[in-house]
């Protein structure tokens, strides 16, 4: 492990790089969908799936960085995973066909599955435990900044040279700069693999604490949907929202979500992550119980900011708790992405009650999601690890 008296300065810039490098392809493929469906002659439906098939790689990739972590060093794997997302971006960039384009995008998921388990490990790596929850704080706040910039400068881009050249002016930018910061930049570290790579599963699957917040994330994510995602259409049904009042709201949550990140880490010092995590998981039930009620359009506006911003708490604090659980880092960072992307999927994927019930049944299983998440965080993850993190927490600032 590596952490020096007089740490390297370049480390927690280049991990923030390597973390941003991970949202552009999606921003792309979000912003653009309408754009690259035309040029390729598909229907946006199908155009859709570019960001399905990218949460299913990364899941099953996820899954399979479980091992490979435990055998391979963490800075070389994360410099591997960075070399696959900026080789997407410039296959996507260049694909002649929505099949070609589909491949570059399992390629996208394929990075994303090794870059993010990669990035949290390594944090472990360079930093104390009473530093690791400052240090994600900032990585969430990074992401948060990448998608409230990232859809302004792809339409800039677009604008130029249309979707390909965002592809590869953006996405590979960003997959390159992150690149060449964890090549040159980052210290190497001290895990050299174990050629027992069924090891890390036999620890995390023997960690009561481990399996909790596996399964709490995988519950948390799928919940968080309702907030992410289903809440803009939700306004636009309920309220008759405008495609520029519900844009200008997408930004309100990204703020928000940024702001979430930044009060994390003196949150932490006092409460630790166990019960930052928990409290999170609760706060956000209530904002999703509150918007799928609204009896006005300010009062959903709030319920979702707020959520949000409490979504950020628990993001972060989750991370920190799962981090902490067990020695073989990689790969249980590794099981926390792929229950991450699993719950995102679940998520999405329960909006097909919409087709047969109405919001509030879908805003309700979801909230039943959450607080089940809870639970489980307060039945398995130990007492008295929380609050040694406490400790060390409050010793550090």
């Amino acid at each position: 492990m590596v952490k020096e008296n007089k740490p390297n300065r370049l480390i927690l810039p280049s991990l923030l790089i390597a973390t941003l490098s991970t949202y552009p392809p999606s921003i792309v493929a979000a912003v653009l969908l309408t754009e690259i469906s035309n040029d390729l002659n598909i229907p946006v439906g199908i155009g859709g799936q570019i960001r399905t098939t990218a949460s299913v790689v990364a899941f099953l990739g996820s899954i399979a960085m479980t091992f490979i972590s435990s055998r391979y060093n963490f800075k070389r794997l994360l410099t591997v995973g960075l070399l696959v997302i900026a080789s997407s971006a410039v296959a996507s960039s260049l694909a002649p066909s929505f099949t070609v384009l589909i491949l570059a995008t399992i390629l996208t998921g394929a990075g994303m599955a090794i870059v993010v388990p990669m990035i949290t490990t390594l944090i472990a790596e360079y930093y104390s435990e009473a530093e690791q929850g400052r240090v994600i704080s900032l990585m969430g706040m990074g992401g948060g900044f990448g998608f409230l910039l990232g859809g302004t400068i792809v339409g800039q881009i677009a604008e130029v040279g249309g979707w390909r050249l965002a592809y590869i002016g953006f996405a590979g930018t960003l997959g390159a700069l992150g690149l060449i910061f964890t090549y040159f930049a980052l210290p190497d570290t001290e895990n050299k693999g174990t050629d027992d790579i069924a090891t890390g599963i036999r620890e995390i699957t023997s960690n009561g604490s481990a399996v909790g917040c596996i399964l709490s994330n995988l519950l948390a994510s799928a919940a968080i949907q309702g907030l992410y995602f289903w809440c803009f259409s939700f306004l636009r049904e309920t309220f008759q929202t405008s495609t520029v009042q519900t844009g200008y709201i997408f930004t309100g949550t990204a703020v928000m979500f940024i702001t979430g990140s930044y009060i994390t880490s003196p949150i932490l010092a006092k409460l630790g992550p166990r019960l930052t995590t928990t409290l999170g998981l609760l706060g956000t039930s209530i904002c999703t119980v509150t918007y799928n009620i609204a009896p006005t359009l300010l009062i959903a506006i709030i319920a979702i900011l707020l959520g949000n911003l409490l979504d950020a708490l628990r993001y972060n604090a989750h991370n920190t708790l799962s981090l902490q659980q067990t020695k073989v880092k990689g790969s249980m960072m590794s099981l926390h992405n792929a229950a991450s992307n699993l719950g995102y999927s679940i998520g999405g994927a329960l909006g097909a009650l919409l087709l047969v019930t109405g919001w509030q049944t879908l805003g309700t299983i979801l909230t039943a999601m959450s607080l089940l998440a809870a639970a489980t965080i307060q039945i398995y993850i130990k007492k008295n690890r929380a609050q040694r993190l406490i400790r060390a927490c409050t010793q550090q600032l």
